[in-house]
């Protein structure tokens, strides 16, 4: 462990799921796809620059594409994966989905008894599960968890729905609310991110509010060499490197 780390301990319920149920992962492990595909540098049909694939700027922008986005890959990486531990299969039934699986042991249950006690994102039906997670997180004294869909899995059926839990005083299970999309029928699989867990530190804030004076901002951006770099300036002169093992 480096020194100033923290340690998060994920404990399981019983020795059974601790031996049968997947652990907790870095969530750098688990990027989509769309973006380990995807370009750094785009080809632009208006522009000069060369198609090869390498840095290039004119008319003073650069053909970066947003896999040069440290702050988008921040948040994709930070934390942990919960994933789902067994094949599910979904099925509606008068657009009610339902969820199956072949173990012994739950997987999901419906949540509460109204379909309408929170309003689901566009895509999603109303009809509320919880996905029965065996893994307890736990963390030092001052420290919380935000516990949101995998970020960047924008394409996931099963959808959990964001909450905070102090999870250096509860000892409880986290049973994670979800959503599921509407109208799919099919197999979840195995290892497929259910929940991003990301451990923070809690402190109280206040609000203030300033400005700059006109042409200011303008001349802080010239003056603090932004424009000097073509590409990268915030992870080579503002970025913090994040760990999660």
């Amino acid at each position: 462990m480096k020194v100033n780390s923290k340690n998060i301990n994920f404990r399981a319920r019983s020795k059974t799921e601790f031996e049968t149920h997947m652990k907790p992962y870095p969530a750098v492990k688990s990027l989509p796809k769309w973006f380990l595909n995807a370009q750094p540098y785009l080809f632009h049909s208006q522009s000069t620059a060369p198609n090869d694939g390498k840095v290039h700027v004119r008319n003073r922008f650069s053909n970066a594409n947003f896999k040069k986005c440290t702050p988008l890959l921040d948040g994709m990486s930070s934390g942990y994966i919960i994933p789902l531990w067994t094949d599910v299969e979904i099925d509606s039934n008068n657009g009610i989905p339902g969820i199956f699986w072949k173990t012994l042991s739950s997987v999901f249950e419906i949540h509460g008894n109204s379909t309408n006690d929170i309003v689901a994102p566009n895509g999603y039906n109303t009809q509320v599960f919880k996905y029965l997670n065996c893994w307890i997180p736990q963390t030092p004294k001052g420290y919380s968890c935000i516990i949101t869909s995998p970020f960047g899995h924008n394409d996931l059926v099963i959808k959990a729905i964001p909450a905070v839990i102090d999870t250096d005083k509860s000892t409880s299970e986290v049973l994670f609310p979800v959503w599921i999309k509407n109208n799919f029928s099919g197999i979840v699989e195995k290892g497929t991110p259910i929940a991003q867990i990301i451990p923070f530190k809690r402190t109280d804030w206040n609000s203030t509010f300033d400005y700059y004076e006109d042409g200011e901002y303008k001349n802080i951006i010239e003056e603090r060499n932004f424009n000097l770099t073509i590409v990268g300036h915030y992870i080579k002169n503002h970025w913090s490197k994040k760990s999660y093992r």
